[in-house]
């Protein structure tokens, strides 16, 4: 007799689903606010100058991450990225953002392969 899966409980996409109406309905408040308010809207939506440099070099990071993945593997692409994007776009010191970095990559490391047992994309030498 084959066995049947039980249904109890949400589906897969209960949660994706339930935490983008509840970014898109923040959103509209935040878009609703910033039009009420006295400050001018053009100022409050569109970033300066600075803030335009952070965010190109945080897609910049984003796509170096992508290209790397498979070459260097999650938990190194993962260091990397991270200690890029705490010394190069936040400015912190790049003591404490090699050792956060470092302290990243070895906490999901810790969560995700040996607690949840779950299989991060490795490179060449297997880590």
């Amino acid at each position: 007799m084959p066995q049947q899966s039980a249904t109890f409980g949400p589906g897969v996409g209960f949660f994706p689903f339930w935490l983008g109406v509840l970014m898109a309905i923040v959103s509209v408040l935040l878009i609703l606010n910033t039009w009420r308010g006295r400050a001018d809207f053009k100022k409050k939506i569109f970033p300066g100058p600075q803030a335009l440099i952070a965010i190109v070099l945080v897609l910049g990071g984003l796509a170096g991450y992508i290209v790397l993945l498979e070459i260097l593997g999650f938990l190194v692409d993962t260091m990397l990225f991270t200690a890029f994007l705490l010394g190069m776009v936040e400015r912190e010191k790049w003591k404490m953002s090699i050792l956060i970095a470092l302290l990243t990559s070895a906490g999901l490391f810790v969560i995700f392969q040996l607690l949840l047992g779950v299989t991060l994309p490795k490179n060449r030498f297997g880590f």
